[in-house]
């Protein structure tokens, strides 16, 4: 075969035919305006200011600069370094930092520095779960659904003793120690100071409550609203009298209902 024959079996007819594929109507649409936005961006002022900032301070003075006039005339020579000694200096311009926020000096660095270290404490439990998963899925789930419970159990305790509390207050109690099981508000600038129920009761008492199991403290405020009130719970409904409780309640559990 003579070299000004066409090789058929060649892979450049594959390959010219790969590249003179042409573009559906989509493909030519979305590529025509991908390349209208590049020509139509324009870049913010900011970042214009931030670009020519860094390109001129990577930028070494030339001999017309004023200041290297000056450093010539004592002896500065182009190439030369500052410092003691020729290895030990410095060659290339001093970065400057420029400051954005309204921090005082070196708070942003101890900002950054705290972030990172939060950021990287979280990597670490990140990967640390991980590895639990990956060690004992089984053991995760457990731990997941329980820690799932637990939230639904709090948040019935909350519930059930702010209505504890109301029926109290309306009634012209004064005072009960279920009421520290409500939850306490988190406001900016809350006065620590503040009188909390907790100070009106015995520390021993407090701590035998607070031990309890979640389970425990709900089914410890429910029983005290059937028995004060005639009020069940998961009913959401107060009854006429203990014995209009009794026959139309299905029962004191959630699983009764």
């Amino acid at each position: 075969m003579s070299s000004d024959e066409d090789d058929y079996m060649s892979t450049k007819f594959l390959e010219a035919d790969a590249t003179n594929q042409q573009l559906t109507y989509s493909e030519k649409r979305r590529k025509h305006l991908h390349n209208q936005q590049i020509k139509s961006y324009i870049k913010p002022r900011a970042q214009l200011e931030q670009e020519a900032r860094e390109e001129g301070l990577k930028k070494a003075m030339d001999s017309e600069n004023k200041g290297m006039k000056l450093m010539m005339k004592m002896g500065f020579k182009t190439g030369m370094t500052l410092g003691k000694s020729s290895t030990a200096g410095i060659h290339e311009p001093i970065s400057v930092e420029v400051k954005k926020g309204r921090q005082g000096l070196g708070m942003e660095s101890s900002v950054k520095r705290a972030r990172d270290e939060q950021e990287a404490q979280e990597v670490k439990e990140a990967q640390e779960a991980s590895k639990r998963v990956a060690l004992d899925p089984m053991a995760y789930r457990e731990a997941m659904a329980e820690r799932a419970k637990e939230g639904k159990l709090t948040r019935r305790i909350g519930a059930c003793a702010s209505l504890c509390k109301k029926l109290d207050e309306e009634t012209g109690v004064e005072s009960n120690i279920l009421w520290t099981l409500v939850p306490k508000p988190v406001t900016e600038g809350e006065d620590k100071s503040e009188e909390t129920y907790e100070d009106f009761y015995p520390a021993e008492a407090l701590k035998a409550l607070k031990e309890l199991s979640s389970t425990d403290k709900l089914d410890r405020i429910i029983a005290y609203l059937r028995d004060k009130y005639v009020y069940c719970f998961w009913c959401g409904a107060r009854y006429d009298s203990p014995e209009d409780l009794k026959e139309n309640c299905p029962g004191e559990q959630e699983d009764d209902h």
